[in-house]
């Protein structure tokens, strides 16, 4: 077989572009080869570096988990302070009023008051001591935000008053629907008139009207008669029943414990226990009302 001759001769002209880009290589070989290592190295460097922030965040979370896992072996609940903020506020007392009633005789009077939104007190307990004796147990109730006035009548005596809390049953206020009508009990009139007769020192009367929705069996009214300077002289309370919705209901009492002043205004302040159900009347409708249903 014979050798063939390989043609080496350039037909095609080489572009200017290439020339000068492998004289640019062959000057620059030196720098080039050195700005390449650097470039490696500049690249090993960012991976290291991030590679080991990488080792830092998992060991910092692993720790970080370490240590919640032990927190929630331990008991971080204060109890002491959330039964402190979650707790009633207590009642407070204002100075016992000592009113001379009759020959060695003295009605006592005080205001309690709950301050408390959402707290009302289902039952208080209570008794005043007088002379060193204790008066009979009473109990009573108090709505939330409101103020109770509490009576004692014919104490032999008018040394030292003071109230015993004996005890106090609390409960959470959640629906305000039915204590919204605690104030429904409008006072339209209250007056107080003075009588010529030995035996009836004089006369109260007081219109009172329902404004609520509702009927109630039963509805305290404390009275109390204030002097000109807007202290009491003279206590009494009345019940009365089967108050109905929309009445206004006209009362009248005779007064026949002696005054010590002149009465400048009359004070009632109706109570009704909406904490207990029993409380509302269930008036059932009349035959034909609504209507249709007559069977």
């Amino acid at each position: 077989m014979k050798n063939e001759q390989i043609q080496t001769t350039i037909t095609k002209e080489v572009p200017e572009w290439k020339l000068k880009l492998a004289y640019f290589y062959a000057d620059h070989k030196t720098m080039i080869k050195r700005a390449s290592y650097f470039l490696l190295l500049f690249a090993d460097l960012i991976i290291v570096f991030w590679f080991g922030s990488l080792l830092v965040d998992y060991q910092t979370g692993t720790l970080k988990y370490e240590q919640q896992m032990k927190a929630m072996k331990a008991n971080l609940i204060n109890h002491q302070e959330v039964v402190r903020t979650q707790a009633p506020a207590s009642l407070k007392l204002e100075e016992i009023k000592v009113i001379k009633s009759g020959t060695n005789k003295y009605d006592l009077l005080t205001i309690v008051k709950n301050g408390n939104k959402d707290w009302a007190v289902t039952r208080l307990d209570y008794a005043f001591e007088v002379g060193g004796q204790t008066s009979a147990i009473q109990s009573t109730f108090i709505l939330p935000e409101s103020e109770k006035y509490l009576m004692h009548f014919n104490a032999n005596s008018n040394d030292k008053p003071r109230l015993k809390i004996i005890n106090t049953n609390w409960q959470r206020i959640k629906d305000f629907g039915l204590l919204s009508y605690k104030d429904s009990i409008e006072l339209e009139e209250a007056k107080y008139s003075p009588s010529g007769s030995s035996q009836i020192v004089g006369q109260i009367e007081i219109n009172l009207k329902n404004n609520s929705p509702f009927s109630f069996w039963e509805v305290g009214l404390p009275i109390i008669l204030y002097d000109y300077n807007l202290e009491p002289i003279g206590i009494n309370y009345l019940v009365i029943n089967k108050f109905l919705s929309e009445e206004v209901r006209e009362i009248k009492s005779t007064w026949t414990e002696s005054l010590g002043a002149q009465v400048s205004s009359v004070g009632v302040y109706p109570e009704i226990n909406l904490l207990d159900d029993g409380t509302i009347m269930k008036v059932e409708a009349k035959i034909g009302s609504p209507p249709g249903l007559e069977f």
